[in-house]
């Protein structure tokens, strides 16, 4: 019997542009073929779990809780193995999506519940929160852009819930493939 092999596409992906993004504009877009790994340190090697990813390349760690962390690449290699910890590909079951603009700072704090502005996130840091009434994984990446990691089946609600609170900044939507 032949082997079938699927193809993982998002739903957001079948209908959007792809690669529409004017410079200096506010864009939101979908990274499809992102891949997640989830790190769980193991009890006493938090430590030693934390060392060996400070030297992973800067801007793919998500911290997501005590001894928890998101690691994100383009990657389609296997999950990286990690002494002390269990690593889990959460790539089928999260989706990733970039916010960038003069305005995205504006754009989130229409969401959520924490003083983005006031610096409760600097640049290269990430924390678990909501957005509205979901939960998501918010990355500062740079001073004008962020990444969200939501689940996968949530996606489609926060994509609707960014695009509402864009309208009034010209948001745009599009997709990048890794």
């Amino acid at each position: 019997m032949a082997e079938t092999q699927f193809i993982s596409r998002h739903p957001l992906a079948e209908n959007a542009p792809h690669g529409i993004e004017m410079p200096g504009a506010n864009h939101f877009e979908l990274v499809d073929g992102a891949r997640i790994h989830s790190v769980l340190a193991f009890k006493g090697a938090e430590q030693a779990v934390a060392g060996v990813l400070a030297v992973l390349p800067s801007g793919r760690i998500r911290r997501a809780g005590p001894g928890e962390w998101l690691v994100v690449s383009g990657d389609a290699a296997q999950a990286p193995v990690i002494d002390g910890a269990m690593v889990v590909d959460q790539s089928h079951g999260r989706a990733l999506f970039r916010l960038v603009g003069p305005q995205s700072l504006a754009i989130l704090m229409r969401g959520v519940a924490v003083d983005l502005a006031g610096g409760a996130l600097p640049e290269g840091a990430a924390a678990n929160m909501a957005f509205g009434h979901l939960s998501i994984n918010l990355a500062r990446t740079g001073a004008e852009s962020w990444e969200l990691i939501v689940g996968r089946s949530f996606a489609e609600s926060l994509y609707h819930d960014i695009r509402q609170a864009g309208r009034a900044y010209g948001l745009s939507f599009g997709v990048a493939v890794r």
